[in-house]
This record gives C-alpha cells, structure tokens and sequence, in this order.
C-alpha cells in the first residue's frame, strides 16, 4: 500500500484481513449507463444500478408486493443531477449479493420502498421535502412509474444539510453493511469495512492485497461521524480552469452520471456558452456548458506535486477520462467537483469507512470502454 506525503490519511493495518468479495457488474462498464450489480432482495431477483452520487436502496412499491402499504417509516430522497423526488417508506430488508466463483454476501439495510416519484426541475432541497411543489409557472410535476424503479447509492458525504438526502447515512449503504459471506458472519478481526470499484467491478471488504498500489487521501469526519464513526465527508480535491486559480472544495465520483459538474469560487470566470437543452425532463429551452476547448485540472486534494492523484483534459477533445459534456454551477462556496463516470476509465477508486480515507489507483495503460482492463484488482 503506498501513500502520499500531502495527506494525513492514517496507514491502517490490513495485513490481518482477510475476507473480501468481488462483484462483477451485469454489463461491460461504459459511459453510457448506470453499472449494475445482480442482488436478492427478500427472495426477488433484481440488477441493481450503482450509484456513488447517493446512498441508499430504493425499489418500486409493485416491485415489493409483500410489503404492506403501511409498513415502514415515510422517507424521501431527491437526485439534485436528475431532478428526481422519490417519496416512500423505509423498510428493513435483507439483500443478497451475487459474487464471482459462486460466492455470496448479506446485508440488512433499511430500503425505501418507493410509493411515489416525480421529476421536480424547481424542488428546492434546502427546503423542500415530502412534495414536490408547482413550478414557477405554476408547472405539475411529472410522475414517473414506480415499477420501474431500482436504484442502489452506495457513496458518502450525501446526507449534508440542504443536499436533499436526509437519509444517506452509512447504515443505509448496503456495501458498508455486510453481515455474512457464504454463510458465515464476517468476523471484526477478518473484515475491513470498505470497498474499491473499478471499470471491472466492486471488492467488498478492504484487504493488503486488494488496495496495492492505492494512493489514499485522509477524509474529514461526516455529519453524523460522533454517531457512526462510518461517516465521511466527501473527498477533497482542487482545480483550475485554463490553468489559473486553485478552487478548494469537495469532490464527488459518480457512477450515476456521465457528464461533470463543477462550481468555482465566486469571481473565478469559467468559459461557458449557451446550447439546446438535451434533457427532456428540463424546463429551460436553452442551458449553460463549458465552452469547448477550456482547459480544467483536477488534483485530489490538491493540485501540488504531492497530490494522490489527479487528471486534466480540454473540454471537447473526447480524451478517454473527459466527462460527456461539462455543466458550470453558478459561482458559490465551497468549490465542488463532480466527475461523472468516466473517471473510472483512469483511476480505480477506494473507499476506506472504518480508516476514513479515500484511495486512488492508476490505471496502467488507461482503458478504453472497447479494450480490456490492465490493472488488478
């Protein structure tokens, strides 16, 4: 396991565990969609969607029809990168996860069974809960189908104030709260609590073999950490645009989206310009992105030499790593990043919950979504 100089991530000693599984996705990782996971739950089959943007299991209410209309404790969640309310209830329920070579894994997390969800574009989630309200122009939301509805958030650092997941704490992450593999207990002096997630798959279970060759960053204590010391921030990171500024702030991989988002401090400029919007379920006729050609850096946690990773590319040239399209957030503290899916491409990542650290691992030669992977797992 290396480390950088930068970071105070504390070097846990893993050498003693020993147990991890890997679940390998449904589909080949591509830009293009959501991976997934083959999962139980309560007896069903389903492949999962996983996502590193939110935490928390949501399912359609028809998809669980054991569940009584009553059960469980109302809950809400909204998607700011979707605009997407889910309203339900959260159930304790026991999911199962299919590994390679015929290996299992069990967790029991509270899953909202979703008995409403809309697409709310003016949801305000600083004050916005349960319902989505009419729009500026006295707009209905659009109701979706809840039968159609599986999605599984296993990040962290989502349930900040006024980020509309009130939820997405470590109990609800389904990765972070595995009971048994094949049958048997998983033992605290054998089980590190985390997992790496490449373009390949997912590693549940922290272990000195699987982390080689990870570079880790030190996380600060989450909202809830006093409560659950499984809680984290998200990670820091800083970027320039065109090689200029140093824009300090958090930093989001997201397996949920492929495009990225970024917000600068106020009085950096970012070269936008002004485009159709692509996205049918906007209200705008016309949206903001970053002009082609700007130039954005990104270092993790900063831009300095001794950084544990970091990458850039020049909007609109479709380097390998370069998000779909890049969309500028209106200029506020903190400075934040999200880098969309494509960063997988060139990083493997690491999330450390029981050491509070966040790692990073190259991909040697970075791949492409048609050749095959070059680094281990």
């Amino acid at each position: 396991m290396s480390s950088t100089s930068s970071s105070d991530a504390s070097s846990a000693d893993t050498s003693r565990y020993t147990q991890s599984i890997f679940l390998p996705y449904v589909h080949k990782f591509s830009s293009k969609s959501v991976p997934m996971v083959n999962a139980v739950i309560d007896g069903i089959d389903f492949q999962l969607p996983m996502d590193t943007g939110s935490t928390g299991l949501l399912v359609g209410a028809p998809l669980l029809p054991h569940i009584g209309h009553t059960q469980g404790t109302p809950a809400y969640e909204f998607l700011t990168s979707s605009w997407i309310l889910y309203t339900g209830r959260l159930v304790d329920l026991t999911i199962t996860f299919h590994g390679s070579n015929q290996t299992i894994a069990r967790a029991t997390v509270p899953v909202l069974v979703v008995d409403k969800s809309v697409v709310c574009p003016w949801y305000d989630p600083s004050s916005d809960t349960f319902h989505c309200p009419h729009g500026p122009n006295g707009e209905e939301p659009t109701a979706r189908d809840t039968s159609r509805i599986t999605y599984m958030g296993v990040g962290f650092g989502r349930n900040r104030p006024g980020d509309g997941q009130p939820h997405a704490v470590p109990r609800g992450n389904p990765f972070l709260n595995i009971e048994s593999v094949n049958g048997q207990p998983v033992r605290q002096n054998s089980w590190w609590c985390g997992y790496t997630l490449s373009t390949k798959g997912v590693r549940l279970g922290l272990t000195e073999a699987n982390i080689q060759g990870f570079n880790f960053t030190a996380l600060d204590p989450g909202v809830t950490h006093d409560d659950d010391p499984r809680d984290w921030d998200m990670v820091n990171m800083a970027f320039s645009i065109n090689g200029k500024g140093e824009n300090c702030g958090p930093a989001l991989v997201d397996t949920g989206i492929s495009q990225m988002y970024i917000r600068a401090e106020e009085g950096v400029s970012i070269p936008t310009v002004t485009v159709r919007n692509p996205n049918k379920n906007g209200t705008a006729k016309w949206v903001q992105r970053v002009k082609p050609g700007t130039a954005i850096a990104v270092g993790f946690p900063s831009l300095n030499e001794s950084r544990a990773a970091g990458y850039a590319f020049e909007v609109g040239k479709g380097t390998l790593m370069e998000p779909d399209y890049v969309v500028p957030a209106k200029p506020g503290r903190p400075p934040l990043v999200n880098t969309g899916r494509n960063f997988l491409f060139g990083y493997a990542v690491a999330f450390d919950a029981a050491g509070g650290r966040f790692g990073f691992r190259a991909v040697q030669p970075p791949c492409s979504e048609s050749d095959p992977i070059h680094s281990s797992l």
